[in-house]
């Protein structure tokens, strides 16, 4: 939805937030904004005037930016003429379950999912799956992730390769508005050049675990979603689906992960705070 908006979107997180839930207008960016209207449970802000309680009840509007580590990556998703999954039936002569892998050191990279043999998954008429491999490359340590569609989705979905670029640490300052109640980050005002490799792998194994639980004997939920937003955005697709349609995977992929990882990312913040007159 953020994709097809110009980050005018407002995602909702009902369950956190002070009163009403969270509201970000864009990207999250990995992150999970403290101060008084944010989440309170990893609220670290010293004292401000929002603790008092007179002062407090005499704002009428506010307007506060904090400066907040978030993360920085992203992915670029292209289409692939083959495959390179193994599969194997988990119910001989019924078809109803496999589980899939492929083999990294085959394709010149290296293990990324990290305790992961294989993922399993129900085998449908419409079946996605999912891998991903560390990529050995001297001068930049990036990930391929894989997306295979079976059966009718070998038409809708394809197959489906993505690079993701490693999670850098960055600082993005964050708005909030109390007049619209919404969160706005805006582009990261410096990146470390420190990566991440065991966050990303955890990331991509629960990348994996969601592509794979989403699969029912129907559709996969993961795919379903994107395609129903391709058919919306960009019409009815032809023998094969439109490169537009990369896009909302990337987008996906991307949003996926930076929600995966938002619990870890401590914030630390600056205050600036814009009050209109009290009463």
């Amino acid at each position: 939805m953020e994709s097809l908006t110009n980050d005018t979107e407002i995602l909702a997180f009902d369950q956190l937030g002070v009163k009403t839930g969270l509201h970000f207008q864009g990207s999250v960016q990995g992150i999970l904004p403290i101060g008084p209207n944010g989440v309170s449970a990893f609220d670290t802000l010293a004292p401000s005037p929002f603790s008092e309680p007179e002062i407090a009840a005499g704002m009428i509007s506010y307007d506060y930016t904090l400066n907040h580590q978030g993360l920085n990556s992203n992915v670029s998703c292209s289409y692939a003429q083959t495959r390179p999954f193994v599969f194997q039936g988990l119910d001989p002569g019924y078809n109803l379950a496999i589980q899939y892998n492929i083999s990294c050191a085959s394709l010149g990279g290296a293990e990324a999912l990290t305790n992961v043999g294989a993922f399993r998954s129900v085998y449908s008429n419409n079946t996605l799956v999912y891998w991903a491999c560390k990529d050995e490359i001297p001068t930049a340590s990036t990930y391929t992730m894989y997306l295979a569609g079976l059966n009718g989705y070998a038409h809708t979905v394809g197959n489906i390769t993505c690079v993701i670029n490693p999670i850098q640490s960055a600082i993005y300052s964050v708005m909030y508005r109390s007049t619209e109640d919404i969160f706005t980050a805006t582009e990261a005002n410096a990146s470390s050049p420190i990566t991440f490799s065991t966050l990303i792998n955890n990331a991509l194994v629960g990348l994996g675990g969601l592509i794979s639980d989403s699969q029912n004997y129907e559709t996969n939920l993961f795919a379903g979603t994107i395609i129903e937003l391709g058919l919306k955005s960009f019409g009815t697709q032809a023998e094969q689906p439109p490169h537009q349609y990369l896009s909302l995977y990337e987008h996906m992929i991307q949003g996926i992960i930076e929600y995966e990882v938002c619990p870890v990312n401590y914030s630390s913040a600056f205050l600036s705070l814009i009050v209109s007159p009290l009463r």
